[in-house]
């Protein structure tokens, strides 16, 4: 038994830097030690270094990309049972190099794909295509034998062109924040708003920024804690003047990036979070599942899944400064509820966006492969 050789899992997205929901589930995914007692891993990393610009063209992004898609077509011809897994782009550029992974993987018909979708935007793009780029596209995506989604309301981004659709949500560790760690019971004069994304405007940070400092001005003793990536200097420094010239720079303070510790005492001493976000190609923001994990009320916007994800321990809001203003409110003059919503957050983390629920979800669907005909499991939405 100790001499059978592992089928091939060929590993394809981008892994941090940058730090990005899609990024962090990936890296999650590749560093579970069970992925690599089952399979023989080729790791494809095709991170973006260029954040302000996702889809552009860069030479040596091209070079290497190339690379790795002659490596794939190799690995395909000489593993004829390999699965590649893919996390499918949605920009134009991206979904037509995927498109070629998924072509030479698929040299060999006994070859698997799997294209896991972490986001919100890839019918949006093909229906931005048209011709013979549309057809090149589509026909691509009907080779594929299982995509994945974040939640059932995301199918539809594959236009019914995969044969078999399935629902995986996202997860981190358990041990990011334990439950001992949280303290549901703590009094606190000023309350402490949590805001842990990339700074960008379509994250609704700007907005969340003029409802704090109206609230302020109306005289509720609060305090906003900006953590993430800059996406725009000049953007920020906009930003920052206006905080600035309303006196606010000691309430609304940016910490800069966070991971491990820091970012966990960010959490930690929070008691909301707040991602009221407009982000158009938004599915299951990871940052808000870490607010769950941290036992913390959301208040975020019906962007992806992200309403049923805090349906029971949240406010959805639409991305405005009024609606964001009575939302904050609202928790911040209800103490009961505040906590009440918290609990729940952590219990339904617990139930249902672990680490460990993630990775197995996703190696019991590799694992499937195993049979001629993969079987359809309780989650298939085809």
């Amino acid at each position: 038994m100790g001499n059978v050789k592992k089928k091939t899992l060929i590993f394809v997205g981008p892994l941090p830097p940058p730090i990005l929901g899609e990024s962090i589930a990936l890296q999650s995914l590749y560093e579970a030690e069970k992925l690599h007692e089952i399979f023989d891993v080729k790791k494809m990393n095709l991170s973006r270094k260029d954040f302000e610009n996702p889809g552009g063209l860069a030479m040596d992004k091209l070079f290497f990309d190339s690379i790795k898609l002659a490596y794939t077509a190799f690995l395909s011809v000489f593993n004829k049972n390999a699965i590649l897994y893919i996390s499918i782009s949605q920009t134009k550029m991206g979904l037509i190099r995927d498109c070629l992974f998924i072509r030479f993987a698929k040299v060999s018909n006994r070859n698997r794909v799997v294209a896991h979708l972490h986001g919100n935007n890839l019918g949006g793009t093909i229906d931005a295509t048209s011709g013979r780029l549309r057809k090149f596209i589509e026909n691509t995506l009907k080779k594929v034998d299982v995509g994945i989604v974040l939640g059932g309301k995301l199918a539809p981004n594959f236009k019914n062109l995969v044969k078999r659709v399935e629902v995986v949500s996202n997860g981190i560790p358990e041990h990011f924040i334990r439950k001992n760690e949280i303290n549901f019971n703590r009094k606190k004069e000023r309350l402490s708003i949590l805001y842990l994304s990339n700074l960008m405007a379509e994250k609704g940070y700007v907005e969340l920024i003029h409802a704090v400092v109206g609230l302020i001005k109306e005289g509720l003793d609060l305090e906003l804690n900006l953590v993430g990536a800059i996406q725009s200097e000049n953007e920020f420094q906009e930003v920052k003047r206006f905080i600035d010239k309303n006196g606010m720079a000691d309430r609304i303070i940016y910490h800069g990036t966070k991971r491990g510790e820091e970012k966990k005492r960010f959490f930690l001493e929070a008691d909301m979070m707040a991602l009221p976000t407009k982000y158009k190609v938004e599915g299951q923001p990871m940052s808000i599942i870490e607010g769950m994990a941290a036992g913390l009320p959301i208040i975020s916007s019906d962007r992806g899944i992200i309403a049923e994800l805090i349906e029971d321990c949240g406010i959805l809001v639409e991305p405005a400064v009024a609606d964001i203003k009575q939302a904050i409110r609202r928790l911040a003059v209800n103490e009961d509820e505040r906590k009440l919503l918290g609990k729940i957050s952590r219990k339904i983390y617990e139930e249902y966006y672990t680490e460990d629920k993630y990775t197995d979800s996703l190696i019991a669907i590799f694992n499937e492969f195993d049979n001629q005909e993969a079987p359809i499991s309780v989650n298939s939405l085809g």
